[in-house]
């Protein structure tokens, strides 16, 4: 594309998606926090939430024993085959070790937490929201990284991809970006399926993969929904799709977007998104 295509307006597709970016979404949503036919929690959910809390706020320290089978279940009113189905929960999320003759130690989940934990932690968000945050942050610098690296694939060479399936799942997206009533959480689960498709379509299983994780984590809270479409609202996400549709599907020569520029905008962004969240589960600034 020659420099006069670049400029066919001084705001072309980078500097209207930047105008966008700046913007506040200006129409009311439906409330994200509704909650559709979710399970009731059990008691060994409880227990469960309860003891990771603990381990969370730092009651439980690493290395120390968590109180026993017998001990739990007398905490908690309940069996000792229940506190046992809690404590061995906990152990699968990463939360305590158990060792044999001892009962179960505590975890260093800060050294040693997965994505399990992660997860589990996101829920105590407004309880401890500075530990919040402060993954909320490493995970939206995890998914910079992956969408930047789509960026810069897809860009390197357009046309060697087939984009059909991102784009079927970008008209899906548009649907809830009409609808007034379409809750934040819908919208961002509909924009992860879409740019799941992206990396599918480059061919980056690995990429892949940790995208999904990080998906799995970003859906968990209401207030990440409202992280990431307070600073650009819906339409400037599907405005960005489309510039990517654009270009795959023009047979013109067209002057692709300037990475750095792209680079600069995004990260603007997933930085306004972090302070968002925060000012959201009200961490400290």
């Amino acid at each position: 594309m020659t420099d006069a295509a670049m400029s066919r307006d001084e705001s072309g597709a980078l500097a209207r998606l930047f105008e966008l970016a700046g913007a506040r979404a200006a129409e009311p949503r439906a409330d994200s926090s509704e909650n559709h036919a979710e399970r009731q929690p059990t008691v060994v959910d409880g227990i469960t939430e309860q003891l990771a809390y603990r381990i969370a706020a730092g009651i439980h320290q690493p290395g120390e024993l968590l109180p026993s089978v017998r001990q739990v279940a007398a905490e908690f009113g309940t069996s000792a085959p229940t506190a046992n189905s809690a404590l061995g929960r906990l152990a699968a999320l990463g939360f305590v070790e158990p060792r044999r003759g001892l009962g179960y130690l505590v975890r260093d989940i800060h050294l040693y937490g997965g994505i399990d934990t992660w997860r589990y932690l996101f829920r105590f968000a407004r309880q401890l929201p500075d530990r919040a945050a402060m993954l909320f942050a490493d995970v939206i610098d995890i998914d910079h990284m992956l969408v930047m690296e789509a960026f810069t694939t897809f860009l390197a060479d357009p046309h060697r991809y087939d984009l059909t399936l991102a784009i079927q799942a970008l008209d899906r997206f548009e649907l809830l970006v009409a609808d007034e009533n379409a809750r934040h959480a819908d919208l961002l689960a509909a924009e992860l399926h879409m740019l799941r498709c992206v990396f599918a379509a480059l061919d980056k299983p690995g990429s892949l993969s940790l995208f999904n994780t990080i998906g799995e984590v970003l859906i968990l809270l209401p207030e990440v929904g409202e992280a990431f479409y307070e600073p650009a609202g819906p339409a400037a996400h599907l405005f960005l799709g489309r510039l990517l549709q654009e270009i795959w599907q023009s047979h013109d020569e067209l002057e692709l977007p300037d990475t750095s520029m792209l680079e600069t905008i995004v990260r603007d962004y997933h930085d306004q998104v972090v302070v968002t969240f925060r000012r959201l589960i009200g961490a400290s600034a």
